[in-house]
């Protein structure tokens, strides 16, 4: 029997899983726009933690997600908290679909089309996006399908209530402890609901342990955001205080409202069979919006409190967070704004004052950070437009590389010889030319590039002309030629990074069109 329950279970953390990750796929652009760029004010935060987690059916991966921002700098403290109070409302439509759907509809009859249809499309469909919307609907019908085993299972296990308070003679204490240790071994507040309005419905657990099981559950899910927050910054340790804080009091007012509960539905349950699971549901969803509406006059209370927390903290804020490397959209985002900052402070090398080795070493770091980035994200299914920008990425990523190596053989050269620049004074005006090539981003062009390649193959000449005649060094001739040679090469990478950054935009402007 407990073997039954177990794969009832399996079912439908695997029915949960693909139609989170299909979602995930299908609404890309959406998630992006919601978690990304949408939000500028604590309502707009509170409404896009809804909508996404009630899009994607999982408020981990909103938690997981917006730690993910908050680490790589592309969400304030102040719009993120209400983001993860908007994602313990949105998790509330699981408790909604369990119950309604799943209990109260027969689904018996469609959930193998469903699983079937969603298989065909899966396997058939022509681009990602179908092929994601079919994993998410063949994951709806397992997810329904496993719904209605752990009903099954459970119908059959008879549990006395002595029995279950041998030990501890308190209802409360045993579901809120039910709740917790389920929702942390699941890794999952859903997967916790469905099976505690499941055993709600087939009579195993009264209204009283039931409805403090789904007190924990909701408590428990802080394990998630405690997990991600390890090694995390500043501001998203801020984040996960303010998530257990949010979850712990909503816990207390559930707590203080659970009497009340038992007082007012105690004739309804009486009158009204299986009416258990619709209860909790309410209940559910009653107490976190009752928690949201506390925390106006509470939140900037709290978020002055915690802003004044881990400041002690060294951590810097990193672009490319593994929390959100499993959303491939939102890491495309943080991707490219990583490279755009490595992209800039490459271009701030100095080329007529070479820079030290450390500093070029943090770049290539910074390099093989963002390329292992790319290698952990492009696991996850894409679309045909994320794999495409995803190679633009490895592209800029390459580019990047070579340059930074090409201005390491021109610092090489330099310091071997530390007459380069004084070798002709022609190589210093060049070289100055070159540098305000590169630091003036907005009056360089293709004409000025040109001119400057043209100036370099004159000063070449020259100088080739200069040694004959003067019967000068020709290992110094050719040491200053790489140097000149590697130092030119490092702008034309450079120019060539900016022209894939470009191509990124177009682009993304381009498929944003035909969304």
């Amino acid at each position: 029997m407990w073997m039954q329950i177990l794969g009832a279970l399996g079912l439908f953390l695997i029915g949960m899983w693909m139609m989170t990750e299909g979602l995930k796929v299908a609404g890309g652009k959406a998630l992006e726009q919601l978690l990304g760029q949408w939000i500028c004010n604590r309502r707009r935060g509170f409404v896009a933690g809804v909508l996404v987690t009630g899009m994607v059916q999982s408020s981990s991966a909103v938690t997981v997600a917006t730690i993910g921002f908050i680490n790589a700098g592309l969400m304030t403290f102040s719009q993120s908290v209400w983001v993860i109070f908007g994602s313990n409302v949105g998790t509330t439509f699981t408790a909604w679909l369990v119950t309604i759907i799943g209990f109260k509809l027969d689904f018996t009859a469609i959930t193998l089309p469903l699983i079937g249809i969603g298989a065909l499309m899966k396997v058939f469909s022509p681009r990602v996006r179908g092929q994601s919307l079919g994993m998410a609907l063949a994951g709806f019908g397992l997810l329904f399908m496993g719904i209605a085993s752990l009903q099954q299972s459970f119908s059959g296990i008879q549990i006395a209530p002595d029995r279950m308070m041998q030990f501890v003679n308190s209802p409360v204490l045993i579901g809120l402890t039910l709740g917790i240790v389920l929702t942390i071994v699941t890794q999952s507040s859903s997967a916790a609901l469905a099976i505690i309005l499941t055993a709600s419905a087939t009579g195993i657990a009264q209204l009283e342990m039931s409805a403090a099981a789904v007190i924990g559950a909701n408590i428990g899910t802080t394990s998630t955001a405690i997990i991600s927050g390890f090694g995390a910054s500043s501001s998203a340790k801020r984040l996960v205080l303010a998530h257990i804080l949010f979850n712990l009091l909503t816990g207390a007012v559930a707590l203080l409202v659970l009497p009340v509960l038992l007082w007012s539905a105690g004739d309804y349950l009486t009158t009204q069979a299986n009416a258990l699971p619709m209860t909790l549901a309410i209940f559910h969803s009653g107490f976190n919006i009752l928690g949201v509406l506390l925390m106006l006059p509470v939140e900037p209370h709290l978020s002055r409190w915690l802003l004044k927390r881990f400041r002690g903290d060294k951590h810097r804020h990193n672009e490319l967070d593994a929390n959100i490397a499993s959303m491939p959209e939102l890491a495309l985002g943080a991707l490219f704004k990583q490279i755009g900052h490595i992209h800039y402070q490459t271009r701030s090398l100095k080329i007529t004052l070479v820079e030290s080795e450390p500093k070029l070493s943090e770049l290539s770091e910074k390099i093989s950070q963002a390329k292992e980035f790319v290698a952990k994200a492009s696991r996850n299914t894409l679309t045909e437009a994320q794999s495409a920008e995803f190679e633009i990425a490895l592209a800029t990523l390459h580019g990047l590389s070579t340059a930074i190596q090409s201005y390491r053989d021109f610092a090489v050269q330099s310091s071997t010889d530390d007459t380069l620049f004084s070798f002709l004074p022609e190589i210093g005006v060049w070289l100055g030319k070159l540098q305000q090539y590169v630091s003036d981003t907005e009056q360089n062009n293709a004409e000025h590039w040109q001119q400057l390649n043209q100036d370099y193959q004159q000063l070449r000449l020259f100088m080739m002309r200069t040694c004959v005649a003067q019967k000068l060094d020709l290992n110094r001739l050719e040491r200053s030629l790489n140097g000149l040679s590697s130092i030119l090469r490092f702008v034309r990478r450079l120019n060539e990074v900016k022209e894939q950054l470009q191509l990124h935009d177009e682009q993304e402007e381009s498929w944003a069109k035909e969304q």
